[in-house]
């Protein structure tokens, strides 16, 4: 049995928009409480998405606390490494508050500080588009050759020495490599899949594995369609993308860095995925697959030790 971390979801907002509780399983999207407990998930990192504005930060913060102070979701808020195992033991999920974005914080960084002492753990600099801080990959449109400003770098220095793990998915190369030549910690990218096997550009080039695999970080594979398809495809209808693909996109990660390299980073309730992983209850058949190539210790590894392992390298 393996467990899992899954790196990036969605849920939080999803659940609104969607008209469905967290607490009652449904066929709606894809992730809920029962769902997650059949998927033998552990723990996830809910997102604030899009954290762009001060008005996206304070009322995404409203609706994670209650989310996940609801006791019938039973969820437990991760703020320390030990609470990952705390939370199996007492029959709870993990919940880890993720900002995906920084845009809404201050140039004074209160907000940033007042944030980790709420819980924040993890944080991308920018989604896509452009910030005070950062250059994400653009969806649409020329892309822009602007990399950190000094008040990014001001920013990924401060999120550090707070505790809080800065995730690389959504940053444009030359921000990705600004942060790359001033990190002291360990980096991840919680959704982003390997560009040699998925063209999309918010994949990652050979040479961005590697240097994620030289900070001792990690990277979640994405499970949205058009990043895993070879072709690149936006939405296909129906989507049928075998299982295989996860696992060109896996081994292509472990041959270029290692399997301490690969994790999970669903982008559940955020994207258009494949038939074959309809849910976050299909975890176990993922793994089931994997199992003819890797090892049990390998499949622990991306479902959950290499997230605790960057955690527990860059969390206070």
């Amino acid at each position: 049995m393996v467990y899992v971390i899954d790196g990036h979801i969605d849920t939080a907002t999803a659940i609104l928009r969607q008209f469905r509780l967290f607490s009652e399983r449904s066929d709606r999207n894809h992730v809920d409480l029962p769902r997650m407990k059949e998927g033998k998930v552990q723990a996830a990192l809910f997102a604030i998405y899009p954290a762009m504005s001060r008005y996206n930060l304070i009322n995404g913060l409203d609706i994670w606390f209650k989310l996940v102070d609801d006791p019938k979701n039973e969820l437990m808020h991760i703020k320390k490494v030990s609470d990952f195992d705390k939370a199996k033991k007492e029959g709870k999920i993990g919940a880890v508050l993720h900002f995906e974005g920084a845009g809404g914080i201050d140039s004074e960084f209160q907000i940033l500080r007042l944030a980790y002492r709420l819980g924040l753990r993890t944080m991308g600099i920018s989604w896509s588009n452009i910030n005070n801080y950062a250059t994400g990959m653009l969806f649409q449109g020329p892309q822009v050759d602007r990399g950190l400003t000094l008040e990014g770098k001001n920013l990924v220095k401060e999120s550090q020495k707070l505790g809080i793990t800065i995730d690389a998915s959504h940053l444009n190369e030359p921000s990705f490599w600004d942060l790359m030549d001033i990190t002291e910690k360990p980096i991840f990218a919680s959704h982003s899949n390997a560009r040699a096997i998925g063209p999309h550009q918010r994949n990652l080039k050979d040479d961005q594995i590697k240097a994620i695999y030289d900070s001792k970080g990690t990277i979640g594979i994405n499970f949205c369609a058009s990043f895993l398809d070879k072709e690149m495809r936006i939405n296909p209808d129906p989507i049928d993308l075998p299982l295989e693909i996860f696992k060109e996109h896996i081994d292509h990660i472990v041959e270029h860095a290692d399997i301490n390299t690969v994790a999970m980073g669903s982008d559940y309730d955020g994207a258009t995925v494949p038939e074959c992983m309809f849910d976050c209850s299909t975890f176990p058949k993922l793994f089931d697959y994997l199992s003819d190539t890797y090892s049990k210790d390998d499949l622990e590894k991306i479902g959950s030790k290499n997230l605790m392992r960057v955690f527990s390298d860059t969390w206070k």
